[in-house]
C-alpha cells in the first residue's frame, strides 16, 4: 500500500491527503453538531460549519426543489473538496486540479452524475425523449452537448488553476528579482485562497445548473 502511494505524482497524493483531513474533520464536526441540544448555542467553527451548510442547502432548495436533499450533500461534497483542493499551494502540497488526469477525471464524474439521475429520476423512456428535442434528429447533437459540457467543466478547472499558477510563479519570480518580497507575500494569498474559492464556486454553480436541468419536471 506504501509502494502505492509512494509511486502517485504529487497532485494524486494531495488528492488522498484532502480527501482523508476532510472526513477525518467532518466525522469528528458531524458527532459533535450530533451531541447538540436544541437548547444549545453553537460557536467557533461548530457555528461556522452550521451557517455554511445552511447557505448551500437554501441554494440548492431554489434549484432541485423536492430533490434538493437528495442532491445537496452530493454536490456540497464535491465543493468542499474543490475548496481545500485549489487552496491546498497554501498548506505546501500540490494542487490536485493542476493535474489534467485529475480534471478529466472530475469531467467523468460530472457526466456520470447528470447522466444516472437523470435516468432514475426520469426513466430511459422520458429521457430520450428529452435528448431528442425538438426532433429526434437533434438526438447526435444533443448527446455530442451532453459529453462536451462536463468535459468542458473540468478542463476550465484545470486551465485556470494551471494559468493561475504559472502567473503566480512569474510574478513572485519579478518580486523576488526586485526584492519586493512583501508584494509577494500579499500576492499569494490572493491568487490561492480568492481564485480558488471563486473557481470552486463556479464549478458548484454549473454543476448545479446542469444537474437540475437534467432532473427537472
Amino acid at each position: 500500500m506504501l509502494d502505492f502511494y509512494i509511486g502517485l505524482s504529487a497532485s494524486l497524493k494531495s488528492s488522498l491527503v484532502i480527501v482523508l483531513v476532510l472526513s477525518v474533520v467532518l466525522v469528528v464536526l458531524g458527532q459533535k453538531v450530533k451531541k447538540m441540544k436544541y437548547t444549545d448555542i453553537p460557536s467557533g467553527f461548530v457555528l461556522l460549519s452550521i451557517n455554511f451548510v445552511e447557505l448551500v442547502n437554501n441554494m440548492m432548495t431554489d434549484y432541485f426543489r423536492k430533490y434538493w436533499k437528495v442532491f445537496t450533500p452530493y454536490l456540497f461534497t464535491v465543493f468542499l473538496f474543490l475548496i481545500v483542493a485549489n487552496t491546498a499551494s497554501l498548506w505546501g502540497i500540490a494542487t490536485p486540479l493542476s493535474n489534467i488526469s485529475v480534471a478529466l477525471a472530475f469531467s467523468i464524474f460530472a457526466f456520470l452524475s447528470i447522466q444516472i439521475a437523470a435516468l432514475v429520476i426520469k426513466r430511459p423512456k422520458q429521457r430520450l425523449k428529452d435528448l431528442s428535442d425538438p426532433h429526434p434528429l437533434f438526438l447526435p447533437m444533443n448527446l455530442v452537448s451532453e459529453m462536451s459540457t462536463p468535459f468542458a467543466m473540468g478542463l476550465r478547472l484545470f486551465g485556470n488553476l494551471l494559468s493561475g499558477a504559472i502567473f503566480g510563479l512569474i510574478v513572485y519570480g519579478l518580486t523576488s528579482w526586485a526584492g519586493v518580497i512583501p508584494g509577494a507575500l500579499i500576492l499569494h494569498p490572493i491568487f490561492d485562497v480568492f481564485f480558488g474559492v471563486i473557481q470552486a464556486y463556479v464549478y458548484l454553480i454549473l454543476f448545479t445548473i446542469f444537474l437540475s436541468m437534467a432532473v427537472e419536471e
